[in-house]
């Protein structure tokens, strides 16, 4: 603080009233010092002498007062630069200050902080303005520092920029002015540097706060204390036609509605009060004297001491989007194809209805329905034609059912129907029954296509078959699902045994996944006999699933399990590759080649790349191609004709044998059957069981051998239990059997031994002849 303060002292070098004084006492004591010399030597007369001494005295007395006054104004002016030199501490003020005479430069603190440097930091000259400044303010730094010299300069002021420690450069406002000296000379100058840089911010942030005014789609209105209106953005005047001259300076109530009452504004105005905002929902009017919704928000701007100096209201005009609630209601609650209640507004009117039926004690029912053959009919001539079916039976379904009633479209090709207030559970199987009948008739379709389309129904009754509106959907779905399987065009009723059938399906769904996962799967071999030789030729390969609970479970019931989980596909391939395996592993061991024969599902067969899979397997396992026989059931290869006929002759072309198995008990058609390449029919169970004595079975079996042997094929019976029946089929030219006669199916071990015992007994046989 003393370096600084005599910095300041020095940086005046005009005298003061403290120089003054001091040069006052400086002169009384010379003059004193001279009479007083006089007096001590003599010099003077005697008279003269006492008034030399009296005036020499007077001249001391004088002496010490201009120097107990010189002393005062030093001390008053020490105090005045050190706080001064305080308020340039306090301060971010950067002054800075130049003695024209002696060219020496001063800079506040404030200064040296501004530019990043501790003070004195670098060389305080002239020199110092020109090393910082801008390149391009090098001119105006230059008329600066020649004005400086100028006395009678007036104050000037420019923008000038500077750089930072850190290499940056700031923009600064320069003030400096001139003060003359004694002789009108240039005494001193001196001036201020302003950072701009938050004045700069400042007019970026209200020119963005405009723009952001004036683009806005909500209309912004600020009112002051007593609610008069100050300010609106065009948004406003768009929303509410009020111009801007308009509104400014009238009450905000300019735009009420007359809607709301006194509590509602009260209630509005103490949340503002309280919490300092309110948002909500209010209807206004516009100049037109048309009424409108708007989303508003009401906020109190305060002042730096804590009070409301203004209120700032948002709002948004939603009379487009209040008009639209309805239509995006319909939207969400209904199918966009058939304008019919969806499965989410259908599942909520239902429980609705059950709630008034339990009050009311009266029955309702639930019909679902769905459509037969849609999914042909859509693949074969595409969503189009698909979509114009589902609307027209929407159509239908609304044209028959009662006011009462309420149709859905629940996904796909599936409806329901809601019937309210029935008097007996029958009613609902007499409407099933109309609606069957109305979707009879052919459809006509776009270009003048002609389909006949079916439906199946399900339905549940209140209180019956179920308390609420889910359990009545769960138990028409059940229902549903056995009237497809009775057929076509056919109606049930739920029952609780279709309850229990459905629980055990999902819970065998749910093991058969475990089973895979664990390895739970087997595969056993039934031997095919030569019929004529009575050798082994080969093996049928059949799965089953040895479940640690439950035992080993047969493929009746698992495989329709599989088949409509598509669990199939896994354990379709599963079966081929671990029967081609183990046919390599025989070979390997030096058994007799035989011919494997394994089962394609229909799912399998047409949804599956068959043809890939094989050809994996086979090169994979190195089992040959032509001891792998591949049994195909009526309906896989009645299905896409021409698809399934491409398809068996790539297989042919693999080498793989082709087997129909079930033959009689499908579509048996003879103009299918001779295009197919084919090498084994299969003559099913049902029709061997009882020969040699049903007529009808003995004349299908020895039809089915003639038809096999014309076509060029060995015919296979199935399922051969006792001699009678194998003497029927030997007599009648049948090629192959297999069945209990021989050997149920046998684990992959048991099989092999039962090969090794076939082939003793053929050595045997050879030896006795």
């Amino acid at each position: 603080m003393q370096t600084r303060i005599s910095t300041i002292t020095r940086q005046t070098r005009t005298p003061g009233k403290a120089g003054l004084l001091l040069c006052a006492s400086a002169l009384c004591g010379v003059l004193a010092c001279l009479l007083l010399t006089g007096l001590l030597r003599g010099a003077t007369p005697n008279g003269a002498g006492a008034i030399a001494g009296a005036i020499g005295a007077l001249l001391l007395g004088l002496l010490a007062r201009c120097a107990h006054a010189a002393l005062t104004w030093a001390r008053c002016e020490y105090i005045q630069r050190v706080r001064l030199e305080r308020v340039l501490e306090a301060h971010d003020v950067a002054w800075w200050g130049c003695d024209i005479a002696q060219q020496s430069w001063h800079f506040s603190p404030a200064w040296w902080r501004l530019l990043g440097y501790y003070p004195d930091a670098l060389p305080a000259d002239a020199a110092l303005w020109s090393s910082l400044a801008h390149p391009d303010d090098a001119a105006p730094v230059m008329r600066m520092l020649a004005q400086t010299r100028v006395a009678a300069m007036a104050d000037v002021e420019f923008d000038l920029r500077l750089r930072h420690k850190d290499g940056h450069y700031l923009l600064l406002k320069t003030r400096c002015s001139v003060r003359p000296g004694a002789n009108a000379d240039a005494a001193y100058a001196s001036g201020t540097c302003i950072d701009l840089r938050e004045r700069i911010d400042l007019d970026a942030q209200v020119q963005q706060a405009r723009a952001i005014l004036a683009s806005t789609r909500e209309g912004v209105m600020i009112t002051d204390t007593q609610h008069r209106i100050t300010l609106v953005n065009q948004a406003f005047s768009d929303i509410s036609g009020f111009s801007a001259a308009e509104a400014l300076g009238q009450a905000s109530s300019l735009l009420s509605s007359g809607c709301h009452d006194a509590r509602f504004y009260a209630a509005m105005w103490a949340s503002i009060a309280s919490e300092g905002r309110w948002r909500g929902e209010i209807w206004n009017r516009r100049k037109n004297g048309e009424v409108y919704p708007e989303i508003l928000t009401i906020s109190a701007v305060r002042d730096g001491a804590g009070r409301v100096a203004n209120y700032v209201g948002v709002f948004a005009d939603i009379s487009t989007a209040k008009a639209s609630e309805s239509e995006l209601a319909f939207v969400v609650h209904h199918d966009p194809l058939t304008r019919l209640p969806n499965r989410m507004l259908f599942s909520s009117m239902l429980e609705h209805a059950v709630f008034a039926a339990q009050r009311s004690n009266t029955k309702l029912a639930v019909l679902i329905i769905d459509l037969d053959r849609f999914k042909d009919l859509n693949d074969s001539y595409g969503h189009v034609v698909g979509d114009e079916l589902l609307q027209q039976v929407a159509a239908r379904l609304t044209a028959r059912t009662r006011a009462a009633d309420i149709p859905a479209r629940l996904g796909g090709d599936e409806f329901a129907v809601l019937l309210e207030n029935i008097n007996r559970a029958e009613d609902a199987a007499v409407v099933a029954h109309e609606i069957i009948a109305l979707f009879s008739p052919p459809w006509m379709l776009g270009q003048g296509l002609e389909v006949h389309l079916g439906a199946s129904i399900g339905i549940s009754v209140f209180p019956e078959h179920g308390s609420c509106g889910a359990e009545l959907m769960q138990h028409a779905d059940a229902a549903l699902a056995k009237a497809k399987q009775d057929g076509c065009g056919c109606c049930h009723y739920f029952s609780e045994r279709l309850t229990v059938a459905a629980r055990e399906r999902i819970d065998l769904e749910s093991r058969l996944h475990r089973a895979i996962e664990q390895h739970q799967l087997r595969v056993y071999y039934q031997p095919q006999v030569h019929l004529a030789s009575g050798k082994i030729i080969g093996a049928e390969a059949l799965v089953r699933w040895q479940d640690p609970e439950h035992g080993l479970i047969a493929p009746s019931s698992f495989i329709p399990v599989a088949e409509t989980s598509g669990l199939i596909h896994e354990i379709g391939a599963w079966v081929m590759r671990e029967t081609c395996a183990q046919g390599q592993r025989w070979i390997a061991a030096g058994l007799p080649p035989l011919t494997l024969a394994v089962n394609l599902s229909p799912r399998q067969f047409l949804h599956g790349n068959v043809e890939k899979m094989v050809a994996t397997i086979l090169r994979e396992t190195g089992f040959p191609a032509d001891k792998l026989e591949l049994e195909l059931t009526e309906s896989a290869l009645m299905a896409h004709e021409q698809d399934v006929l491409d398809m068996l002759e790539r297989l042919r072309l693999m080498g793989v044998r082709l087997a129909i198995d079930d033959f009689g008990t499908g579509y048996s058609s003879l103009s299918y059957l001779k295009r197919f390449p084919l090498d084994v029919l299969k003559i099913d169970k049902s029709f061997v069981d009882f020969l040699p004595f049903r007529r009808n079975d003995m004349a299908i079996a020895e039809a089915i051998i003639g038809i096999g042997h014309t076509l060029g094929f060995q015919v296979l019976a199935e399922g051969v239990e006792n001699a009678a029946q194998l003497a029927f089929l030997s007599e009648h030219g049948c090629d192959l059997f297999q069945g209990y006669l021989r050997s149920p199916p046998l684990p992959a071990e048991a099989f092999a031994g039962l090969l090794g015992e076939a082939a003793c007994d053929n050595v045997q046989h050879a030896m006795q002849m």
